[in-house]
């Protein structure tokens, strides 16, 4: 079994990562979303949640200790957290009279740029978090978009629709435009199935960082491109297809808990 795969099966059974932490505030209007979690931009993956700017007021997001700021670049505000965690708001203009102690929701400063970037850390755990997990649930979104659906091997590449015949291997699937845009509901989990049974699932609650890269968190940990690239596609990489006819379906649960599903016949030979 390659190293991808076995890294891939390892991370398709983590159980679901608890938080006890309560949602707190959103330290932006959640409707200025322009890039989720994980998102690559640039070649690099968001840190965080991505906000656009037009100069208004940034909030903190719960009670803390201010430890770090800095006016250079772009401005940093750090704030530490009683249960663990710390928020850091990168692209805002601190308030002048701003005290070392914030109360939650209290305002911190202006945006500024073009756009500013809203992180969480799990100091205890040493791991990025996801802020979607962590912040009241947005309401009436539309479904995340799901782009063109492919079966990649090797050179050939066949896109999902409606029905389709191929020969039999092993398959990378391959979603694209994935993660792409924060003004629809956020995807959390991502599964596939083929003829009813479960061959992978991702989720993408938190995130490492290591000297080679973004790793997912898992048992053994395995660097977050293997799966997902900075041109927004999303991979399954090693599904196995033997002859046969059945359904290959992909599902999508949302920030808001929906889930979304789309399907296909293969016909396998």
């Amino acid at each position: 079994m390659n190293k991808i795969l076995r890294y891939f099966l390892i991370f398709s059974t983590l159980s679901i990562i608890a938080f006890t932490v309560d949602a707190r505030e959103w330290p932006d209007n959640p409707t200025f979303v322009m890039e989720p979690f994980g998102a690559a931009k640039g070649g690099h993956f968001s840190r965080g949640l991505s906000f656009l700017s037009e100069g208004q007021r940034v909030k903190a997001w719960g009670g803390g200790e201010v430890i770090w700021t800095s006016d250079s670049g772009d401005g940093l505000l750090v704030v530490e957290h009683e249960d663990g965690f710390r928020s850091s708001y990168n692209g805002i203009e601190k308030r002048p009279d701003l005290n070392r102690s914030v109360t939650r929701g209290e305002w911190l400063g202006y945006a500024g740029g073009d756009s500013w970037l809203f992180e969480i850390t799990d100091i205890k755990q040493s791991r990025i978090v996801d802020p979607i997990t962590l912040l009241p649930s947005r309401k009436n979104l539309n479904s995340a978009p799901v782009g063109v659906v492919e079966l990649v091997n090797g050179s050939r590449h066949l896109e999902l629709m409606g029905e389709v015949e191929l020969p039999p291997g092993r398959w990378t699937v391959v979603v694209s435009d994935f993660l792409s845009s924060g003004h629809d509901a956020i995807p959390v989990e991502v599964s596939l199935f083929w003829v009813g049974e479960s061959i992978g699932s991702l989720r993408f609650d938190a995130l490492e960082e290591s000297d080679n890269g973004v790793v997912l968190e898992t048992p053994e940990p395995f660097l977050f491109r293997h799966v997902y690239n900075p041109d927004g596609q999303l991979w399954f990489p090693d599904v196995l297809l033997n002859a046969g006819t059945g359904t290959l379906e992909l599902r999508i649960r949302d920030e808001i808990g929906r889930v979304v599903s789309r399907s296909w016949k293969l016909t396998v030979r």
